[in-house]
């Protein structure tokens, strides 16, 4: 009798959980339609998963993308068919661009004579993920499908796939190709050959600079131990991407700050005669040409995503991060021309100048205010998540931070909307994660925008019901100041286009059963922190800011502000590495 009650879907549902489940996944988030949808909840409650329920699609990707980013495991979200699977699209994409694995499980319309919800789910897909498939047929059927959707989303690079349930229904993509023993035989001597050849070229680069800089990005990261190994004390500066914040330490004396493409590490790349950057993807970089004088190199794993030329005249080498290592140890062939602590001069600079931009009116706080102070407050084991809009370019340079993947932001799509959700998956991940401290003690810290906190504000809820030590600092302003910003030459809209009427989220979040706080002062938002890291459930913190200096950060990032010398390099040096470069 329970088998003929069963629905037809529990077959697919059970293979894509079984997938999940020996790959590691330990939750998976989601917003349910009914019938196919609830199946794969069962499925995943039968198998030890933790299903979590949020308020919206994307939200529930960018938790399950960040559950993956964390964790190393696949990140899983249920969505429903059609409406469901449409809004988790910029999840997906958030995932794709930061080359994270999540597997997508949507329902879909079983009647083929049924439009009402019916999309090309396939298409919509395969224009954000890696692949889309359909689990379904007879449970051997299904059973490798699900798996081959899984294997896709983790193989490098690594990427969201969609998983349409629909049993009776089989895959159409057949089995994937593998290689035989001498395609596999060849390829591998084909990528020696060119490691070889690119470890000669790297050796003979670094040999003859006297002002090498190292780029770290997303691959770097796990090689984070040979990568300490290898230069730390040698007195090479490195610039860090977003995702790789933590590679180096941000108290060692060779991490140096950020690189974006932007114009806050000109000082430093101006002055580097040989540019060497280590697992960058260009999906992390902000558009911007790319015209230093100095010799850029690229090092990536096979595999990896190509950077594609937008780094102007890069040689790109495929090798193991490991081999340009053990070349970088051994460091340049004569005496550099680097002080010492380059490196760190060269962070402190851009703190300092980005701390001098800092204005704000009595009653109001300045951005840099309040990134200081929450890092003044916070464990120095907190995990930041970090939203788009004008604060992230005060809280991405000035958040310090020991190891990787604590400072967590949205790098390749630059998504609003990101910070809590991230937070919430975080906060839920912490036990499970690899090299973080397993103390309930240890905070997750979203900063964010109004914006930002606008479209995932019910997810405070989420907090809220699943008991979270979540301290959401809202940066409130009453505008999307970074659009405000960009508007200023054409002032197309005015004050409609990016201004909103004053919102107290302290109130909001009270509404929904968080605790809240207003603040406009440094002492407030100590205070603030403070009950906040003694509470055991959720705290939004409503900072008013003042967005005034929003401007000269934006300069001192993207444009000729940054461009000024900074301690430790020789002035001559760089007047006259800036004269060829203009030539």
């Amino acid at each position: 009798m329970e088998a003929s009650t069963a629905s037809p879907a529990a077959g697919a549902a059970g293979a894509i959980v079984a997938a999940l489940a020996r790959a590691g996944t330990r939750l998976v988030f989601g917003v349910p339609g009914g019938g196919p949808n609830l199946d794969v909840v069962g499925a995943a409650e039968a198998a030890g998963l933790r299903f979590v329920l949020a308020h919206g699609e994307t939200a529930a990707t960018i938790m399950a993308a960040t559950s993956a980013d964390l964790t190393g495991a696949p990140g899983a979200v249920v969505v429903t068919r059609g409406p469901g699977l449409a809004s988790a699209v910029n999840g997906i994409a958030h995932a794709a661009l930061d080359r994270l694995p999540v597997v997508v499980i949507a329902d879909t319309v079983a009647d083929t004579r049924i439009s009402h919800q019916r999309i090309d789910q396939e298409a919509l897909g395969r224009s954000v993920a890696k692949a889309a498939f359909t689990v379904g047929g007879p449970p051997a059927a299904a059973a490798a499908v699900a798996a081959r959707a899984v294997a896709s989303a983790l193989a490098g690079p690594a990427g969201p796939v969609i998983a349409n349930m629909a049993d009776g229904a089989a895959d159409q993509h057949g089995p994937p190709r593998v290689e035989n023993g001498v395609e596999a035989q060849t390829r591998r001597a084909a990528e020696d050959a060119a490691a070889r050849a690119g470890l000669a070229i790297l050796a003979e680069a670094v040999r003859g600079a006297r002002r090498p800089v190292v780029l770290l990005g997303t691959g770097a990261i796990p090689r984070t131990a040979a990568v300490r190994d290898a230069l730390g004390g040698r007195g090479i500066p490195a610039l860090h991407t977003y995702r790789a914040r933590g590679v180096l330490p941000d108290s060692g004396a060779e991490a140096a700050g950020l690189v974006t493409g932007g114009t806050m590490e000109w000082p430093l790349l101006s002055a580097a005669d040989l540019i060497v950057g280590l697992g960058v993807d260009e999906a992390e970089m902000i558009p911007a040409r790319w015209d230093y004088v100095g010799r850029t190199i690229l090092v990536s794993e096979p595999g990896a995503p190509p950077a594609h030329g937008w780094f102007t005249g890069a040689t790109e080498l495929t090798m193991p991060i490991d081999d340009a290592l053990s070349v970088l140890a051994a460091g340049p062939g004569g005496t550099m021309e680097w002080a010492p602590d380059a490196g760190r001069a060269a962070k402190t600079d851009a703190a300092r100048r980005l701390a001098a931009a800092a204005t704000a009116t009595p009653g109001r706080l300045a951005p840099q205010q309040v990134v200081a102070t929450a890092r003044a407050c916070a464990p120095p084991e907190t995990i930041a998540t970090v939203d788009a809009g004008a604060h992230m370019l005060v809280a991405m340079p000035l958040w310090d931070v020991p190891q990787p993947k604590m400072l967590l932001t949205s790098s390749g799509l630059a998504t609003m909307g990101y910070a809590l959700p991230a937070a919430i998956a975080a906060a839920l991940c912490l036990p499970q994660t690899q090299g973080l401290p397993q103390t309930p003690r240890v905070p997750v810290l979203a900063f964010t925008g109004d914006g930002g906190l606008g479209m995932t504000l019910a997810e405070i809820e989420t907090a809220v019901r699943l008991s979270l030590r979540v301290i959401v600092i809202v940066f409130n302003d009453a505008a999307l100041s970074l659009i405000k910003i960009k508007q200023k030459p054409a002032g197309h809209g005015g004050d409609e286009a990016v201004r909103y009427r004053p919102v107290s989220f302290a109130a909001a979040a009270a509404a929904m059963g968080a605790a809240g706080a207003a603040v406009s002062s440094e002492r407030e938002l100590a205070a603030a922190l403070t009950d906040a890291l003694a509470r055991p459930g959720p705290t939004v913190i409503d900072a008013h800011v003042d967005p005034a200096g929003y401007p000269a950060v934006m300069d001192l990032s993207r444009g000729q502000a940054g461009r000024r010398s900074v301690p430790g390099i020789s002035r001559a040096n760089q007047v006259t590495q800036v004269k060829e470069r203009v030539q």
